[in-house]
């Protein structure tokens, strides 16, 4: 008879992440779920700032069955799977460094996933953006003390899911890794290889989960404070795996409706016309000259109000040298898969 509370481990994978890693841990603390069912494990980057010792303060004054600290310079995918190579139990819930949730979160989690016989089962997830440690303090403190669940029916299947605060088996864990080549859009993938395993993925929505950002710290935002050369690695490979997670019917209204809800990148394929209008304004000495440039100025102004100078300017790079390719191989893999279907 398997054990209504089994074993399981909680995998944080982090970097500079000492502005929020107290109260992460903090919220793990106050979880319902038994103490002496959860082990702890940290895999942290190499930060640069005090995560690791605020990290080791407070897991070593905590109740649970053990914790362990892993620092090794990673990638997301690669710190990923240190988490399950080194994981203990049947079952591992990566619980990202910027994730808060209520008490009874992984109590519902674990709860469910047994009745259900659920191999992936991933929460409901907010986002929130805040300038400063206070603004995001009292948008947390909100947020726990309205959430509310008029859902009848929590349990929903879903073709991909973000791992920031998701419950896996063992038993997947033991046939599906993540790709150390994609240093972003690694969990789609994972998501992609269950489905072709035939193994479901399912969302509660019964559990919150809270996704802090602040705009003026490090990696807040990985997808812009990586390397370049970070962001280049894989990135036909991406693509793919965003296209991939749509689902395996690919049609053009599901298409548009990626592009509607992702803007940035009809934004980045803004550049193209753009550029071309302004190159025949240059030919025929007009106004149309100045169209790439307003529309490059315009982003740069809207980046570094939201991040900053440093950032908006590196956000502003990525955008032509990252975010424009990525956007013409999302076109490319959208129509190769449409094209697939009607074959």
């Amino acid at each position: 008879m398997q054990s209504k509370h089994p074993l399981i481990t909680v995998g944080i994978v982090v970097l500079n992440r000492d502005w929020i890693i107290d109260k992460m841990l903090t919220s793990l603390q106050n979880q319902t779920y038994p103490h002496n069912k959860i082990f702890v494990l940290l895999v942290d980057g190499e930060s640069q700032d005090n995560t690791v010792k605020t990290a080791k303060q407070i897991l070593e004054k905590a109740s649970f069955n053990g914790h362990q600290i892993i620092i090794k310079k990673s990638n997301i995918p690669e710190a990923r799977n240190i988490c399950i190579k080194n994981m203990k139990g049947s079952l591992l819930f990566f619980w990202d460094s910027d994730i808060i949730m209520g008490p009874n979160a992984l109590e519902n989690m674990v709860t469910l996933a047994l009745e259900k016989g659920a191999e992936i089962l991933t929460t409901k997830t907010t986002f929130i953006y805040a300038n400063t440690n206070e603004e995001a303090n009292k948008e947390i403190n909100q947020a726990l003390s309205s959430q509310t669940n008029t859902n009848k029916k929590p349990l929903e299947e879903v073709t991909a899911t973000a791992m920031g605060s998701t419950l896996i088996t063992k038993k997947v864990l033991d046939i599906i890794q993540f790709d150390p080549d994609l240093t972003s859009l690694e969990d789609y993938d994972f998501s992609a290889k269950a489905r072709k395993s035939n193994i479901k993925i399912f969302a509660n929505h019964a559990v919150q989960a809270f996704d802090i950002n602040l705009w003026t710290q490090w990696y807040s935002d990985i997808h812009i404070d990586m390397p370049l050369k970070t962001a280049l690695k894989g990135l036909k490979k991406k693509a793919e795996v965003n296209v991939l997670a749509c689902g395996p019917k690919m049609t053009f209204t599901k298409a548009t409706r990626f592009f509607l809800t992702n803007k940035r990148y009809l934004f980045y394929l803004g550049y193209i016309p753009s550029l071309i209008i302004s190159v025949y304004g240059l030919l025929a000495n007009n106004y149309a000259s100045f169209t790439f440039p307003i529309y490059l100025v315009f982003f740069i102004i809207w980046q570094t109000k939201k991040r900053g100078i440093k950032k908006g300017v590196n956000a502003t790079i990525k955008s032509i040298v990252v975010g424009l390719p990525f956007s013409l191989l999302l076109i490319f893999y959208f129509t190769k898969n449409a094209s697939k279907k009607q074959s």
